[in-house]
């Protein structure tokens, strides 16, 4: 018996799990809640509440027609009615969201073009500040060009004067104790001039000779045999003075040739001063 009261419900939840049998029991109850109220909770007798339910609520169209019709809406019809809903709000939620996604892309291309903006307005000032400190560069140039102009004036003028000074110094050392020598003694100096420039003596020989005509001595950081070798070449010679107390070196008169020779043929030039670069 309990298997039978089993399988009988069994069945029973099959057939509602159908959709139509659910849909019809569904308004079966909605369209007889009347007389289903009476049965379960009228104060009567079982009997009389089947007589009232049999009198008043026993006709085809609630009892069997409404609810089929219901079940068939519900099975049949208001699934496409569903779909057609969702095809029309699916419709609005796109739109929607591509109002949304337009209203994104528009502000971000309007931010793109503000950021556009701002960067041409950045370069802009860019330019006029490099154009600004230009001018300003070009304005120091100027007036350092104009000074280092002046300059190269005085320098000019300088050495100009300079020049015009060696030529009446060497003028005045050609005649200079020239009546003290014979033209042979001239010309013999003059040959051993030559020879001496070739001799490594030479090239001390502007330190010497620097010191001798201006202080009567010779360099204090020149090797003693250098200075010797000077002496012996007859160019230049110690004197010893007993009464100071002290020696002093002068040139022979081989040694005054030579060097007048060396001041006559040197050649004055004004050394570069690194401040009167321009920085370019």
């Amino acid at each position: 018996m309990r298997e039978i009261l089993n399988t009988f419900l069994d069945t029973t939840r099959e057939r509602i799990k159908n959709p139509f049998i659910g849909a019809f029991i569904f308004s079966f109850v909605a369209f007889n809640w009347k007389p289903i109220f009476i049965i379960l909770f009228a104060s009567k007798t079982i009997q009389e509440k089947i007589k009232i339910v049999e009198s008043e609520y026993t006709g085809l169209l609630y009892n069997l027609w409404l609810p089929i019709l219901f079940a068939l809406f519900y099975v049949l019809i208001l699934p496409y009615i569903m779909w057609l809903f969702d095809r029309i709000s699916s419709k609005a939620v796109v739109g929607r969201k591509e109002n949304v996604v337009e209203q994104q892309l528009f502000d971000l291309r309007s931010k793109q073009r503000l950021a556009e903006q701002e960067s041409r307005l950045e370069d802009i000032r860019a330019s006029f500040r490099e154009t600004a400190d230009l001018n300003k560069k070009i304005d120091v140039l100027s007036t350092q060009i104009e000074e280092r102009d002046k300059t190269i004036e005085v320098l000019q003028n300088e050495l100009e004067t300079a020049q015009d000074d060696q030529s009446r110094l060497q003028n005045f050392l050609r005649h200079q104790n020239d009546n003290s020598l014979t033209e042979k003694q001239k010309e013999d100096f003059a040959k051993k001039y030559e020879s001496f420039k070739t001799s490594d003596l030479y090239e001390f020989f502007k330190e010497v000779g620097s010191e001798i005509s201006r202080r009567n001595s010779v360099p204090n950081n020149m090797d003693d045999l250098i200075i010797e070798k000077f002496r012996h070449t007859d160019i230049i010679r110690e004197v010893r003075d007993e009464e100071n107390q002290r020696i002093y070196y002068e040139f022979t008169k081989k040694g005054e040739f030579f060097w007048k020779e060396y001041i006559l043929n040197l050649k004055i030039v004004r050394k570069p001063d690194p401040k009167d670069d321009l920085p370019f």
